[in-house]
């Protein structure tokens, strides 16, 4: 657990839930909400669009035939999140990768309001990132929206999102098992009981 001390208040805040072993969705949308803002004319309705920081994943999970056995895993998860207190690594399972670049790492700080990151530590030649490869860097996952060559171990990656908060320079990034730092939308949980299964769905939205 980590610690937050602010003028005598101590505050305690756990440490994002892994996700359990054994239990996988049905059905699970993915799905990202930028944050931008239209100032429209009133004169000719032309509009300028203005982009900030902000942007978050949403993730949607169903289960739709649950063992008994899976039912406690997800009740259980929920009991520990209590609702949207917690937090839980969501694994963007269609995006991961088995191949071996090396043990890339943030060259240099990744500054707030940032498209692109600096990569270093790569041992692959050529394209290291494809469009549409998912990484992950202190829980804060990003999608790659161009492919990146690597030339002498280095490499500049181009995201999705802005950068949020400065990530500092010798920051692991992973990418063979990409995950984010989510939370539930909301503090009401049921399942829907049958005689030998059970479903239930979940929402879920980046945690920050």
């Amino acid at each position: 657990m980590a610690s937050i001390t602010d003028t005598g208040f101590h505050l305690e805040i756990p440490m994002a839930e892994p996700w359990p072993d054994g239990l996988c969705p049905q059905q699970m949308s993915w799905g990202c909400v930028y944050n931008s803002r239209a100032f429209t004319s009133t004169l000719s309705n032309a509009q300028q669009i203005v982009s900030y920081p902000g942007a978050y994943w949403t993730c949607s999970m169903s289960f739709s035939a649950l063992t008994r056995t899976q039912e406690r895993l997800l009740t259980s998860l929920i009991g520990r999140l209590q609702g949207m207190a917690g937090t839980i690594q969501v694994p963007a399972t269609t995006r991961q990768r088995a191949d071996n670049i090396g043990a890339p790492v943030l060259a240099a700080a990744a500054s707030t309001n940032a498209y692109s990151l600096s990569v270093s530590g790569l041992t692959a030649n050529g394209i290291v990132f494809r469009a549409g490869d998912y990484i992950t860097l202190e829980g804060v996952m990003f999608e790659v929206v161009a492919d990146a060559t690597a030339m002498g171990g280095a490499a500049v990656v181009t995201v999705n999102k802005r950068v949020r908060a400065g990530i500092p320079a010798g920051t692991a990034i992973e990418y063979q098992v990409p995950w984010c730092e989510m939370r539930l939308t909301g503090d009401v949980f049921s399942v829907d009981l049958q005689p030998l299964t059970c479903s239930a769905t979940i929402e879920l939205r980046e945690a920050f």
